[in-house]
């Protein structure tokens, strides 16, 4: 659990949430390729996180 906690408070945290928001935006644009699926609001909220993630990213320091 130490860990775990150690990892969240870290600034690679930030990076794995940006992976995870670049697949969902992955996903959302294989639905609209593929079924027809307009997820405007879902596509535009996980662009937003996804530049809040990168932003955390890139000015948070190192934490050992």
């Amino acid at each position: 659990m130490k860990i775990i906690s150690r990892f969240m408070k870290s600034r690679w945290w930030h990076l794995f949430a940006a992976f995870y928001m670049l697949a969902t935006i992955a996903y959302i644009i294989y639905m609209a390729v593929t079924q027809r699926i307009l997820m405007a609001g879902f596509m535009v909220s996980t662009l937003f996180m996804l530049g809040i993630e990168l932003w955390n990213f890139a000015s948070r320091r190192q934490i050992t």
